[in-house]
């Protein structure tokens, strides 16, 4: 029994350990850190929601004040977050071929629509969807896109200026998000689908769909890939 607790004992003191050097990586490296919470790093208060994410950003921002840049963790990843406009634009453009790769949020083949997504791709994968994307965003087509954001947008504001209330109560999320995906649909699939207007819109609920992240499974399951993205992916 005292074999047990004792074998027990040294590997969650050597787990703790480990753990604890993955947050000194910064620390290591002479770079100034803010204090990281095991596993979680530098997002446990907002995780715990007991802070929003403009805050998080700002408070590891804050660290080193007068710094060209700072150290953070993304869970158990170390980070590098940058100050200086100038060295942003040296990794930006000067020398943006040896910072090509996004991090992925989630292992590869984990999904198949999301692993389309160009903030996931990575090395050639990215640079052939980044050459197949770039031409729609010419010069000609954002102005014509413009005109199509303008027509979704008007017809949102006259959505509720035909309630012809002095007061109307809105659900901020909800319409913004009924608004954005009336422009998604006419700049990217070239049809109305006027969501504002029609509350049952097909479009609009395979969109949120898509894109609900909500209810205690898909949390876990979003944490699972930040920490244990080879256990969640099998």
């Amino acid at each position: 029994m005292w074999w047990l607790l004792i074998a027990a004992f040294t590997l969650l003191y050597a787990l703790y350990i480990r753990l604890k050097k993955k947050n000194e990586y910064w620390i290591k490296k002479g770079v100034k850190q803010g204090s990281p919470v095991l596993i979680f790093g530098d997002k446990w208060r907002a995780i715990a929601h007991n802070e929003s994410l403009a805050d998080m950003v700002q408070k590891i921002y804050n660290v080193g004040p007068g710094d060209r840049y700072c150290g953070a963790y993304d869970f158990m990843s170390p980070a590098l977050v940058l100050k200086d406009p100038e060295l942003i634009k040296d990794i930006l453009v000067k020398d943006f071929d040896h910072f090509v790769d996004h991090k992925r949020v989630i292992p590869e083949g984990s999904d198949p629509i999301w692993d389309k997504n160009l903030f996931f791709l990575t090395g050639q994968k990215w640079r052939d969807m980044r050459s197949t994307l770039s031409p729609v965003f010419t010069g000609s087509k954002m102005r014509f896109m413009f005109n199509l954001i303008a027509k979704s947008a008007d017809q949102f504001v006259q959505h509720f200026v035909k309630q012809e209330e002095t007061l109307i109560q809105i659900e901020m999320k909800d319409a913004c998000a009924r608004l954005t995906n009336d422009i998604i649909a006419s700049t990217v699939f070239g049809f109305e689908s006027d969501s504002v207007e029609d509350p049952d819109s097909k479009f609009y609920e395979m969109a949120r769909k898509i894109t609900d992240f909500s209810g205690l499974w898909q949390g876990l399951k979003i944490l699972g890939f930040f920490i244990f993205p080879k256990c969640i992916k099998l």
